[in-house]
């Protein structure tokens, strides 16, 4: 008596807590299994991060916070590009007015100005969600893997300073601004070549660009798009705290004021623009208060395997389906509860008790099952562990071959590429050094012909000179002579006079008589002598005026 009751209390401490728990755990591992979460611990990896961030990590900061916000609400994304196709014609501040309608996060309204942008995140959903999923559960490392990228592509001397933007070096952190605020260039290049060989083959970067371009190195820019605003003045990155800051005071126009956030501070999601879209893991899916059933899994197929999604809903229903069933059956059982228990503790005891003993029973023989039965699960384990890795070996084998090739690949048209551009150059070098030849002929043609009429005009020059010296000459002898026959014809009016006056005077005398022969000529000698003085006189007068006329006309 004393032994049973020793016995029972002993097997209802032990026995029972025991069996509880045999019935819990499997209901809860089925409904850890049924929501479709994933743990959180299973992140995405900083391979999957380089992959989804590698397209859009060297966008302007401005460009890069709407873009990782936008890609939040991938449903959203879908509209706003089915929209847009719609209205192909709306620019400017007519798209501003038409967005005032639409119920979207401002994010994605901002990116309705680069339609060749939102058109990618449309086509490209899976890939949007997962950056979205992604930017939710690991902001700080995603911003962490963004200035990585940078450094990488900086180092590799393809992220520089253009025309098109500013790229700005403070400390660890490179800062990406357009040159001109009003006007915001949507770039696009290959992240294979940009940053430097890939380091993770296993994991191929994402192509965010037009699909019928052929590009190598370096960045390239899709049309510019102007804006009469500040792009991103209402959404900034903090790079230091690794999160987006929101500016209230500057809401930008498409957004209505009741529609606008209040408080200025850090980004925050906002669920009912998710419109349904399960989140990835389970901390995220119940901050933003996700129900278990209503789960998807994104992130364990990263790289895409569309056929484990409809496994994944399938598997969604059922679990839903047993929850409800579980509902109804529990309020049945709750009345009759302790009568059961009682029941079934007695019919435990006894299924033990019996299990014990056919145990002693079989003791040596299930102890030599059990060795050989765990032997052959090993051996499988082991050749199953061994074909594993083997078909991962040759799976990275086959993927290094592959991005070797598509190395091989992108450097021979690399190097065609540079043939080419070296060719043109050289082809522009010898037309510019032709056209400078011709100029060079032009200038030298010109300057003859300069030369030739700067001669001409010096020679006429000459000649105008000596024909004036030739009629100043003239002038000059036509004026001596003009002189000469004046003095000329003043002699011969001087000599005609004193004829005349010596006329006069024989008549007088001749008509007096009263003089005699001799008187007569004594005065006649004073008279001739006189005549001859005069004449001496008026010569040496005309002499010097002569002289003065002469030097005057030199």
């Amino acid at each position: 008596m004393k032994i049973t009751t020793i016995i029972h209390p002993t097997i209802r401490l032990f026995v029972i807590p025991l069996f509880i728990s045999f019935l819990i755990l499997p209901l809860q591992q089925a409904q850890a299994q049924e929501s479709g979460y994933l743990e959180n611990s299973e992140k995405y990896s900083r391979e999957e991060l380089a992959q989804m961030l590698a397209p859009i990590a060297l966008y302007p900061d401005a460009l890069l916070s709407q873009v990782l916000m936008a890609s939040t609400y991938p449903i959203e994304v879908i509209e706003a590009d089915r929209w847009i196709k719609k209205n192909p014609n709306l620019r400017g501040e007519a798209l501003d007015d038409a967005l005032l309608d639409e119920d979207w996060d401002p994010s994605v309204k901002a990116v309705c100005h680069f339609p060749a942008l939102l058109a990618l995140m449309s086509e490209k959903i899976g890939e949007t969600t997962n950056l979205g999923n992604a930017f939710l559960a690991q902001e700080a490392e995603v911003m962490d893997m963004v200035q990585e990228l940078r450094a990488k592509a900086y180092a590799q001397g393809n992220l520089t300073t253009t025309s098109e933007q500013k790229v700005v070096v403070e400390k660890q952190t490179i800062v990406i601004e357009p040159a001109n605020p009003r006007v915001i260039y949507l770039p696009y290049y290959d992240p294979y070549s940009i940053y430097g060989p890939w380091w993770y083959p296993a994991y191929p970067p994402y192509y965010w660009g037009p699909s019928t371009v052929s590009i190598g190195l370096g960045v390239s820019y899709w049309h510019g798009f102007s804006f009469g605003f500040s792009f991103g003045s209402w959404s900034y990155i903090d790079w230091p705290r690794r999160y987006i800051f929101i500016d209230v005071h500057k809401r930008p126009r498409f957004v209505r004021h009741d529609r606008w956030i209040v408080k200025p501070g850090r980004w925050h999601h906002a669920p009912s623009h998710r419109r349904g879209v399960v989140y990835r893991d389970r901390s995220t899916a119940m901050k933003y208060g996700q129900y278990p059933h209503r789960t998807r899994d994104f992130g364990r197929y990263t790289r895409g395997a569309p056929e484990h999604r409809d496994r994944i809903r399938d598997r969604d229903r059922s679990g839903s389906d047993r929850i409800k069933m579980d509902r109804k059956e529990r309020g049945y059982m709750e009345r009759g509860r302790p009568e059961r228990e009682r029941v079934d503790r007695n019919r435990k005891m006894r299924e033990h008790a019996e299990r014990d003993r056919q145990e002693r029973a079989k003791g040596g023989r299930n102890g030599q099952d059990r060795e050989r039965g765990d032997r052959n699960r090993q051996v499988r384990e082991r050749t199953e562990q061994d074909r594993q890795v083997r078909q991962r070996s040759e799976q990275e084998r086959q993927v290094r071959q592959q991005a070797a090739q598509e190395r091989q690949v992108r450097q021979r048209s690399e190097q065609e590429r540079q043939v080419r551009q070296r060719s043109e150059q050289e082809r522009q070098v010898r037309q510019r050094s032709e056209q400078e030849g011709q100029v060079r002929q032009r200038s030298e043609q010109e300057r003859q012909v300069r030369q030739q009429a700067a001669q001409e005009r010096q020679v006429r020059q000459r000649s105008e000179q000596e024909r004036q010296v030739r009629q100043q000459a003239a002038q000059e002898r036509q004026v001596r002579q003009r002189s000469e026959q004046e003095r000329q014809v003043r002699q011969q009016a001087a000599q005609e006079r004193q004829v005349r006056q010596t006329v006069q005077r024989e008549q007088q005398q001749r008509s007096r008589g009263k003089i005699s022969v001799q008187e007569g000529r004594r005065e006649r000698q004073p008279s001739e002598r006189g005549r001859i003085s005069r004449q001496a006189r008026e010569n040496d007068y005309g002499g010097r005026g002569r002289a003065d006329q002469g030097r005057n006309m030199r």
